[in-house]
């Protein structure tokens, strides 16, 4: 058996093996919540996101929503520990009607106004200020404000590059409600009675950091692609847990678990402060990795914060023309489990009024 058929064979293991042992996880992209989040909001760079969000219920539902501007406070220099992220918070209601879709463009958000085509106006949504890079988190309330169980928000949001119209696109991430939702009042805990707890394992296979693209061809095919169109795999990671009464980002650590076609582990870690964005395997390039592909397992430390998010693959071609696309992670089992000594439990507080 040549090399590549043992490389397409472990890949393919491991895929069925995620398959096999994966637990049931407690976040849905293909059903209904009663939170919202998209990890991935921008509206910089040459980049926006439009936001589709529907209510797939039959009744009248309020939605209050929360943008969070999470760039480092210094945008000349990398996000850290002497740069956190600003961590700007900006709420707004929407009011949808049975069955309702609507949608915005985050840089322009949605005025009231009947005749712009658009449906019925949702609400007034504000536009996010030039430079936004962070996240929006939706919640299903009542007419006062007060969180209600109704799982019936779904969305989506698309990634679009304003200048050459590449799009990347992937579903919100939604947290239903339990049986005991709204009884702690605007503080809902994630702890599979009130709200369904984060996953505990975010898994994904991917290119290794820089990979050339085995589509296009290596350099000295026809001289198809001299730089070997490196191929780059960002995640997108959003702390489960939050305070927006009081200005308080989540926070969580998050392992990795790297394996290479050949099952060789490599690890490291994540800091999520408010909002992260880094490319999977960092520096480690597909030399160091030994095999174009990987498998990582993201699992968040249990003492810290759950986490969600999502993937995005860049290419790039000789003539620096980058396309993107984007999907969701899996998932795999509770990030709060008692019984396997996970007993964190996020809670998110919403404003009041």
């Amino acid at each position: 058996m040549d090399r590549g058929m043992v490389r397409g064979l472990g890949v393919g293991l491991w895929i069925l093996a995620c398959a096999a042992g994966a637990a049931r996880a407690d976040v849905s992209v293909d059903e209904g919540g009663t939170i919202l989040m998209y990890p991935k909001v921008i509206s910089a760079n040459g980049r926006d996101t439009i936001i589709q969000m529907t209510n797939t219920g039959n009744t009248l539902m309020h939605v209050h929503c929360y943008y969070t501007d999470a760039r480092p406070r210094d945008p000349r220099f990398p996000p850290g520990p002497t740069n956190p992220p600003l961590w700007q918070e900006v709420d707004f209601y929407l009011w949808l009607t049975r069955q309702q879709p609507t949608s915005w463009r985050v840089s322009q958000g949605r005025s009231l106004n009947p005749l712009d085509g658009g449906g019925l106006d949702p609400g007034s949504i504000p536009g996010v200020s030039s430079g936004f890079t962070g996240e929006l988190v939706c919640v299903e309330v009542d007419s006062s404000g007060n969180p209600i169980s109704a799982n019936r928000l779904e969305g989506t949001a698309t990634l679009i590059s304003t200048g050459t119209g590449d799009a990347s696109r992937y579903s919100a991430i939604g947290i239903q409600a339990g049986p005991m939702a709204g009884e702690n009042g605007r503080t809902l805990q994630l702890d599979n009675e009130h709200y369904n707890s984060c996953p505990n394992t975010l898994i994904l296979n991917h290119f290794a950091a820089n990979a050339p693209s085995p589509v296009v061809g290596p350099p000295d095919d026809f001289g198809a692609c001299a730089n070997g169109c490196p191929i780059r795999t960002e995640v997108t990671l959003i702390p489960c847990g939050r305070d927006y009464e009081n200005q308080d980002a989540g926070r969580s650590t998050v392992s990795l678990l790297i394996y290479n076609e050949f099952e060789e582990r490599f690890s490291g870690s994540i800091a999520v402060d408010c909002w992260a964005n880094v490319t999977i395997g960092g520096s480690m390039s597909y030399t160091v990795l030994g095999s174009l592909t990987a498998h990582t397992r993201l699992t968040p430390v249990s003492t810290t914060g759950g986490v969600v998010g999502i993937a995005e693959e860049t290419h790039t071609n000789d003539a620096s023309v980058v396309s993107r696309t984007a999907w969701n992670l899996q998932t795999e089992g509770s990030f709060y489990d008692p019984g396997a000594g996970r007993e964190v439990v996020d809670e998110i507080v919403l404003v009041g009024e």
